[in-house]
């Protein structure tokens, strides 16, 4: 059923502090029984991406190709010298990977939402559906 695989983000949250815009992403991930062991390898990959600056890059997969869309493009997340963090995402267990793009949902830019909102589309078959201000829905 497609209402089982649905995420509601209100974009109000965004201007709460980081704290606030976690439970709540935790909160949507243990509805979907993600367990508090792998929330807490989100963690571990979020210490990984600041370790190599590699928060800038499509690590999720996903890029805007400037006003073209999104494209998969999973050879373009290499942080120099060469640690490729979109095989590293690819590499964390099923459940962390969904967790951690549910997080990007609620903590982070529009470029990491958006790729977020790709990944859980394509790759988890979720319906993304933003309320409140400046939402777009896909």
């Amino acid at each position: 059923m497609a209402e089982d695989k649905l995420i509601t983000v209100d974009t109000s949250l965004y201007g709460e502090d980081a704290a606030a815009k976690t439970a709540e992403a935790i909160k949507v991930a243990k509805e979907f029984g993600i367990t508090d062991e792998e929330i807490a390898q989100v963690e571990d990959f979020k210490q990984a991406l600041t370790d190599h600056n590699a928060w800038d890059l499509p690590f999720m997969g996903y890029v805007n190709e400037d006003g073209y869309g999104y494209a998969y493009v999973p050879d373009q997340a290499i942080a120099p010298p060469n640690w490729d963090a979109h095989k590293a995402f690819k590499e964390l267990p099923y459940n962390v990977q969904t967790t951690f793009a549910i997080r990007m949902l609620f903590t982070h830019r529009d470029v990491d939402r958006y790729g977020a909102v790709m990944f859980l589309h394509y790759e988890r078959g979720f319906t993304i559906h933003f309320e409140g201000p400046g939402s777009n829905n896909y």
